[in-house]
């Protein structure tokens, strides 16, 4: 594994952000799909698009660098982005702050849109996850299991490649986003699906990764899953109560 895909001379094409450019793209590509069907109009996303892609990295980075503190111990660092990395829960709470915003201005469905792209949720653990396996980061405990990777980063003994047990549970739920939109008893069901059952998969992999900074038995990774799973049940359950079967 190699975290540089390509060089020309000075210019330096890294696998992560191929795989960040990847997730832009096709949760796009999504949305657009999606969008239309859940109410919201190709011109309303043509004016929503950006602003939440620019809203959820920067959301990702102030959860990193809030969740890493000690890592940056003077402010300009914190735009030094060879320097740390993006938190996926950083990005789920700038994103739904962005969409509140936007649907409140443009008088359209918040959860419409916060349906339209959640699938965007599993693109990305696709792909970036990718980017970190080829970085030689965020991988598990050491394995004897033979499908235990040796990372260049952590030689000592082969480890669970936790990037790929991601991508693997992220290519299975967006399978099912197809599935769920298809059935979307309510707006945001298809969004609340994704977040419980991504935050499920991060509870369980997390298990995995004994040296990740934790607050007493849990990562901090998993006490935000945890959080994001309670609303995500709370939500789930409102929904049906409201809209009941036929």
């Amino acid at each position: 594994m190699n975290p540089i895909l390509v060089e020309f001379g000075p210019i330096t094409i890294r696998w992560y952000g191929v795989m960040m450019a990847l997730t832009i793209l096709t949760g796009t590509a999504i949305a657009y799909r999606f969008g239309p069907r859940f109410g919201i109009p190709r011109e309303v996303l043509d004016r929503f698009t950006i602003p939440f892609i620019v809203s959820a990295v920067v959301g990702a980075r102030a959860g990193y660098v809030l969740s890493h503190l000690s890592e940056f111990p003077h402010p300009v660092l914190v735009l030094r982005i060879d320097r740390g990395g993006l938190s996926s829960h950083g990005a789920i709470v700038a994103g739904l702050l962005y969409i509140a915003y936007f649907a409140r201005t443009r008088n359209v469905s918040a959860w419409a849109l916060a349906d339209a792209v959640a699938p965007s949720i599993p693109v990305g653990n696709i792909f970036v996850r990718f980017g970190n396996f080829m970085n030689g980061e965020l991988y598990g405990d050491p394995t004897a299991l033979p499908w235990g990777v040796r990372f260049p980063t952590a030689p000592d003994a082969p480890r669970h490649p936790l990037q790929i047990y991601e991508m693997v549970i992220g290519a299975a739920i967006l399978a099912l986003c197809f599935r769920w939109a298809a059935r979307r008893p309510f707006e945001g069901a298809l969004f609340w699906r994704v977040i419980l059952w991504t935050s499920v998969g991060r509870i369980a992999l997390d298990a995995l990764r004994a040296y990740a900074q934790s607050i007493g038995p849990l990562t901090m990774g998993q006490v935000a899953a945890a959080a994001l799973i309670a609303a995500a049940l709370v939500a789930l359950a409102r929904g049906r109560t409201s809209n009941p079967s036929p």
